[in-house]
């Protein structure tokens, strides 16, 4: 009954769907740039850091890639020049101010040390260019509805790949921390547990209530005491 319960809920949100209507959150940002070049962090394989690049007229020589995974970086390797880096650890091989458009998504929830990265793409981003970071939403309505319910949120599922969760507003907070950038723009997708269509529809417009968020982030100025995206007290646990 459970798995028939399962799959009725799966059909009934398009579950199959999810990362097309992600995908489509990120490229209504991508409207609002324009940017000659691209770093992807976290790119897997290349397809999509591919169709930002052609989205916004962006030769492929100009975009690099940032993928620690053997099979990905050499898949993404055919399409551009990627960096196999540990960025919870190492600094990205890259000079200051060298894009206008660093893309994270769907990454920060992997890492334990969010905040070597984050320093790293402030680095690398130019003046003037922009910062697009796409997150799970801890605070989505179905996690809201599960943590209700006594369940673990699916966000940050037990035998999940994330260890991190980020809550919408709090997110949103500790990007303000950086005074170089501003909040230019959000997106949010997967209005769950609505059906499809309504999820779609709705999902763009309710970002603290969506299972996923993207921040459009716009650099006003290149100073690193500004930075602001550094360890608190837990500093301890994060870089053990």
């Amino acid at each position: 009954m459970t798995e028939l319960f399962r799959n009725v809920a799966r059909r009934l949100i398009k579950a199959e769907e999810e990362g097309r209507r992600s995908h489509k959150a990120v490229m209504r940002l991508l409207e609002k740039v324009k940017a000659g070049s691209l770093l992807d962090v976290g790119c897997a394989g290349g397809a999509k850091a591919e169709a930002y690049a052609r989205s916004l007229g962006i030769p492929l020589d100009r975009v690099k890639g940032v993928e620690p995974q053997e099979g990905y970086a050499a898949e993404a390797g055919k399409k551009f020049e990627v960096y196999k880096v540990d960025i919870e650890k190492e600094p990205l091989p890259l000079p200051d101010g060298a894009f206008d458009l660093v893309v994270c998504n769907q990454v920060l929830e992997h890492l334990k040390n969010i905040y070597r990265p984050l320093s790293e793409m402030d680095r690398v981003v130019k003046t003037g260019g922009f910062l697009l970071i796409g997150v799970p939403n801890l605070s989505g309505l179905y996690n809201r509805l599960l943590l209700l319910l006594g369940r673990q949120p699916l966000s940050i599922a037990i035998d999940g790949p994330h260890i991190r969760g980020f809550a919408h507003s709090a997110f949103l907070a500790f990007l303000g921390q950086n005074r170089n950038f501003e909040v230019m723009a959000m997106e949010s997708s997967n209005l769950y547990p609505l059906p499809y269509p309504l999820l779609e529809l709705l999902g763009g417009s309710f970002p603290g209530l969506s299972l996923f968020t993207f921040y459009l982030l716009k650099k006003k100025a290149h100073d690193p005491a500004a930075c602001g995206w550094k360890p608190g007290p837990a500093e301890d646990t994060i870089f053990s």
